[in-house]
């Protein structure tokens, strides 16, 4: 598929989703447009200075009234709270589990008194970064999300799940166990058990592999918030373009 094509189905599934949300009389785009060039973004990955000169530069017909760089970074933060209606709604079964996302390279660690990130433990190596928790369907796609420090235990992202207590039951691994505490609407799930919790690791390796976003170069938390939320959208609206099939190859850019 063409990435004119992507960007175009995207805009489609986007525009059918924000029918009711009107365009301000001094904005340059559409809050639309704004969503899919945030969803775009998530897609290609890496940092949004070279994303800006390549969307301008290779589809700046598509959005002709572009605005300043700095302007369309703002307008991202500010309409990613539109992402939220883009979200699944949870099935009986569903799957949590995290992924680590570095932000800082290790050396790099402390230097500025506003860094988000923090050094924890991810998949067996140390990171300094954050945690990304999950909660998808029976069907892959998103229906809740929350972020922590790399430095947060697993069990910490337990509330993704049991806000939907009465909703669905989660399936996760021993990591997200605490002591004392009920386990509501949460499944514990042995190594080697319940290997329809394996579908979360298919999401988080598009994440990787299609998104490019093991590593975010974010330094303000409103704008790593906004990533966040866009990435979860995308995942979303790939997944109804390819009608539920469980196959993003040609979601290349």
């Amino acid at each position: 598929m063409s990435t004119e094509e992507i960007i175009i189905r995207l805009f489609c599934i986007v525009d059918d989703k924000m029918l009711g949300v009107k365009k301000r009389s001094d904005a340059r785009l559409y809050p639309s447009e704004i969503v899919t060039i945030g969803l775009l973004f998530s897609l290609k990955g890496g940092q949004f200075r070279p994303f800006y000169r390549w969307l301008r530069a290779n589809y700046g017909s598509l959005f002709p009234k572009l605005p300043e760089r700095s302007r369309l970074q703002r307008n991202l933060r500010d309409y990613a709270e539109f992402t939220e209606d883009f979200l699944e709604k949870p099935s009986f079964f569903t799957v949590l589990d995290t992924y680590g996302i570095e932000l800082l390279h290790p050396r790099r660690e402390g230097r500025s008194c506003q860094q988000l990130g923090r050094k924890g433990l991810s998949n067996g190596r140390w990171i300094v970064g954050i945690k990304l928790g999950w909660l998808i369907t029976d069907q892959g796609g998103v229906a809740d999300w929350g972020w922590d420090t790399a430095d947060a235990p697993d069990n910490a992202f337990r509330s993704v799940a049991t806000v939907h207590d009465g909703e669905t039951i989660a399936l996760c691994d021993l990591g997200l166990r605490e002591s004392g505490v009920p386990h509501r609407n949460l499944k514990y799930c042995e190594r080697g058990s319940w290997n329809e919790r394996f579908m979360i690791e298919t999401n988080l390796s598009w994440v990787t592999q299609r998104f490019n976003a093991k590593k975010l170069y974010h330094r303000v938390r409103e704008h790593l918030v906004a990533r966040l939320g866009y990435m979860a959208a995308l995942l979303n609206c790939l997944l109804q373009m390819t009608e539920g099939k469980r196959s993003l190859t040609e979601f290349v850019i």
